[in-house]
C-alpha cells in the first residue's frame, strides 16, 4: 500500500461516491472502479474509432472500384 496526496476537493468527491455505495466502501475501491470504468470507456471509444476508420476506408475503396468499373465500361463502349 502507498499514500497518495490529492486536493481536498478530490478527496471530498471520492468520499461522496464511497458514501453512496455500500457501507465500508474504501476510497481505494472507488478509485479502482473509476479506473476500470475509464479503461472500459476508452476501449469502447477506440473500437468505435476503428470501426469508423474501417467504414471510411471501405467507402473510399468502393468509390475507387466504381471509378475503375466506369472507366473500363467507357473503354469497352468506345471500341
Amino acid at each position: 500500500m502507498t499514500t497518495i496526496k490529492v486536493p481536498k476537493t478530490v478527496y471530498d468527491r471520492l468520499s461522496a461516491i464511497a458514501s453512496e455505495r455500500a457501507p465500508g466502501t474504501t476510497l481505494a475501491a472507488v478509485l479502482s472502479d473509476l479506473l476500470d470504468r475509464h479503461e472500459a470507456d476508452r476501449l469502447a471509444y477506440m473500437e468505435v474509432v476503428a470501426a469508423a476508420e474501417d467504414a471510411g476506408a471501405m467507402a473510399r475503396a468502393q468509390k475507387r472500384a466504381n471509378r475503375a468499373v466506369d472507366l473500363l465500361r467507357e473503354r469497352a463502349a468506345s471500341k
